[in-house]
């Protein structure tokens, strides 16, 4: 009688691109819990804002999910899931790169178009991902790869949360005054607390 042979849940070959895929997990998480900080933290920094105005990262943030998954899905059809993975990272780091020269012209607007940029490429990544880690080895254990792969998605959560209390939220020098003592401060103090805050948020 022949012994069972296990299944590997990935084959040595394909480890490495299944530690890089499910990385990604964790980038998404990352990014999905920092969203609803920035809500606070632009009203903080940026009082003029309404709270709808304010609300707008939330809409920029899921709107990019909404435009971008459909074109996501006929691209990598039309291409490969590599050529997926690679415009979705070239989005997402566009997307943070023009955090930068928002925060110096200190353009509420550009912040958000930056923001729907980083979702397009997350719609990329997760549009890609799932099928992908799926395809990384034996279709029978495609089900356990792609659970474990998952399992990082709310380790990301959890790390973007750390990341928005812990280096955003209670960096920011606005978060010290009231909103009343923030508004009555002298023009050159605001714009240098003002500065220092959007560099912080752009990181």
């Amino acid at each position: 009688m022949k012994k069972d042979i296990k299944i590997p849940l990935v084959s040595k070959k394909l480890l490495f691109p299944f530690i890089i895929i499910t990385s990604l997990f964790a980038l998404w998480g990352i990014a999905n819990d920092l969203t609803n900080p920035m809500v606070s933290a632009f009203k903080k920094v940026m009082p003029e804002l309404s709270n709808v105005q304010a609300s707008l990262v939330q809409f920029a943030f899921y709107f990019g999910y909404f435009f971008m998954a459909l074109p996501a899905a006929l691209f990598i059809r039309k291409y490969s899931y590599k050529s997926g993975i690679i415009l979705g990272l070239i989005l997402y780091a566009s997307g943070a790169f023009l955090f930068y020269p928002a925060a110096i012209l200190e353009e509420y607007n550009f912040f958000l178009l930056s923001l729907w940029v980083i979702t397009c490429g997350l719609a990329f990544l997760e549009t890609t991902a799932n099928p992908l880690i799926l395809s990384l080895g034996d279709s029978e254990t495609s089900t356990r790869r792609l659970n474990l792969a998952q399992a990082f998605n709310p380790i990301g959560s959890l790390a973007g949360m750390i990341i928005a209390q812990v280096f955003v939220i209670s960096a920011l020098r606005s978060d010290d005054y009231t909103s009343e003592a923030y508004s009555a401060l002298s023009g050159p103090e605001l714009q240098s607390i003002r500065e220092n805050d959007l560099a912080i948020i752009s990181i």
